[in-house]
Parts: C-alpha cells; structure tokens; sequence
C-alpha cells in the first residue's frame, strides 16, 4: 500500500504545477476550468467525504478529486499540448491515470469488504459529480 502512494506523493509538486499550467492554458474553456478549479477547491477544503484528521484516507479522497478533475481536463486537450506538458513537467496523462488507479487501489484496500459497496458508491458519486458540473459549467459558460 505504502509503495503505491510514494510515487503519487512525489509528483504531488509537478501536478501542482501542471494543474495550474492546465488551468491558465488558453485553450481550456470556462467549463472545464470550472471543473478543475472545483477538484482543487475540493482537495484543499476542509469539509470533505472523508475529513483530513483521518490519517491517509483523508487525504486520499483530496487526491482523487484533484487528480480526477485535472485528468477530465487533461482528456479534451490536443495531443501537441499534453507533448508540452509531458516535457515541461515530466508527467503524462498515463502517470495520471496510474496515479489515480493507486489511490483508488488504497482507498479500497483502506475501506475493507465492509465498506466495499459504500467505497464503490462514493466513487461513483465524485465521478457523476464531476460530471454533473461539467454540463452545468458548458450551459453556464457557454
């Protein structure tokens, strides 16, 4: 479990960066910088699905927003762009969904069976949330 979240944990500062390249990227439309903003909003606010004083599971859903949203949006770019970032910040999209696949594996493994159908359920909520928004923020923005 430990092994899985080091590599996520040193590239926290280069997702920092990336996010924050990604979110000023011309580009990027209101809605998806809508999106992006809201899964770092999530990831640095205090009230949260799973409160930060829980040790590693409370940051692991911070992660998973914020990794999430940033994926959604790295996901309508155009490939010369993600080339850019992959070169300025040495982190491409498959490290993004390696990174979050680990975090979700944690998070699992964290919740137990008892909790299985609660975890699966949490995931699919922040998935739907994030979509939820997206379409909001293309009628808004649009």
């Amino acid at each position: 479990m430990k092994n899985e979240l080091v590599p996520i944990i040193k590239r926290m500062p280069g997702y920092v960066k990336l996010a924050w390249a990604v979110y000023r990227e011309p580009c990027v439309g209101k809605g998806s910088r809508a999106i992006l903003g809201a899964g770092i909003l999530y990831a640095v606010s205090p009230v949260d699905l799973v409160p930060g004083f829980i040790p590693v599971a409370g940051q692991l859903d911070d992660i998973i927003m914020a990794l999430g949203s940033l994926r959604w949006v790295m996901g309508g770019l155009p490939p010369e762009i993600l080339g850019q970032y992959r070169d300025k910040y040495g982190i491409d999209i498959e490290d993004l969904d390696r990174d979050l696949a680990a975090a979700k594996r944690v998070a699992a493994l964290l919740l137990g069976s008892t909790f299985k159908y609660s975890a699966r359920s949490a995931f699919i909520a922040g998935r739907a949330g994030i979509s939820v928004l997206g379409k909001l923020a293309k009628r808004v923005f649009s």
